[in-house]
């Protein structure tokens, strides 16, 4: 019967070590593999030539157990799984951490999917780093969506300068703008006014870089001066909707009626080339305006013209009207 290599090959081994081999066995820390050298010489039967060295044969074999032995047969892989973000409604992936101050670069639709790359420091913690699937990678707020994995191991992306914007002032009000003031959000002093000589008249605007942030801002009209506008911590970016300003106001007020008559027609006139008589009160339409009665009316602030037409169609002298936020009632006397 033929014995298989690796018994024969033990059964040496072992007869070595019964006839008396040399033994040196060296001490390891628990868990070390310990390793165990067999010198063998003819006279104990041991596998060897006459000078009593191992057979090279015997070695290659005693080569091939050890190296199968000590040879690691596990290799440990670890793979990290991406981090999406599904998006509760349509976003502006922006440039920058804040979709009001940085400039437009994808949309993302409503329940859309990006992988999410990076997230930004820690005093913005609801803006991430994305990417879309055609590659592109910009600015999303997480607020509405939904986001799967673990952020906590995203490496921190750190926050891009914000851009300079052209703010603009548009004048939809029936007076020219005299004054406007911006300050930081929070700064105690206003500074100058912004607006340069000539003032910004009916319909005109004007342009003003600035970098983007957020602001406190001021505007004025050229009679009082009265508050058109005012605003606290307000955005100014490359956003459209933050960088225009227009200057759209209509103001609410009345009108008591102190004459010694009925007023039967109420016209206005604005105080710009080619305006036109605007009637705001008729008494066919709107029921009659006697001694001691008051009216409400809604215009666009401003400077007017006035006259009022009696019941006998009689002309009033006409009379100028301010038209502005925060005025009281307008008394006719």
């Amino acid at each position: 019967m033929n014995t298989p290599k690796f018994i024969r090959l033990f059964v040496l081994v072992g007869a070595a070590l019964l006839g008396g081999a040399c033994i040196l066995q060296t001490a390891a820390p628990a868990g070390t593999p310990q390793v165990v050298f067999v010198t063998a010489t003819p006279e104990n039967g041991a596998p060897g030539d006459a000078s009593g060295q191992p057979s090279p044969t015997f070695t290659q074999e005693l080569t091939q157990i050890l190296a199968a032995t000590f040879t690691p047969s596990l290799t440990a892989t670890f793979t990290q799984t991406p981090v999406t973000m599904t998006a509760g409604q349509a976003l502006s992936c922006v440039k920058g951490p804040d979709w009001k101050l940085y400039e437009w670069v994808a949309g993302i639709a409503k329940d859309e999917a990006v992988t999410v790359v990076a997230r930004a420091v820690p005093e913005i913690p609801d803006y991430y780093v994305v990417r879309k699937s055609d590659g592109t990678e910009c600015w999303a707020f997480s607020g509405s969506s939904v986001i799967s994995g673990s952020t906590a191991s995203l490496p921190i992306r750190e926050t891009p300068p914000l851009p300079t914007v052209n703010f603009t002032v548009q004048n939809h009000v029936n007076i020219p703008l005299c004054i406007l003031l911006i300050r930081k959000a929070g700064d105690a002093a206003w500074g100058a006014n912004r607006f340069t000589a000539p003032p910004v008249f009916v319909g005109g605007e004007f342009v003003l870089p600035i970098t983007a942030g957020y602001y406190d801002v001021i505007v004025r009209d050229c009679a009082a001066p009265a508050t058109m506008y005012e605003a606290y911590n307000r955005a100014i970016g490359a956003d459209a909707n933050y960088r225009i300003l227009d200057i759209a106001v209509d103001v609410d007020f009345s009108i008591q009626n102190n004459y010694p008559y009925s007023v039967c027609h109420v016209q206005v006139q604005a105080q710009v080339p080619g305006a036109s008589w605007q009637e705001i009160y008729n008494h066919d339409t709107s029921g009659s305006f006697a001694v001691g009665m008051t009216k409400n009316f809604r215009l666009r602030a401003g400077a007017y013209n006035l006259r009022n037409i009696r019941c006998t169609d009689a002309v009033l002298p006409i009379a100028p009207l301010y038209i502005r936020p925060g005025m009281g009632p307008v008394i006719w006397s």
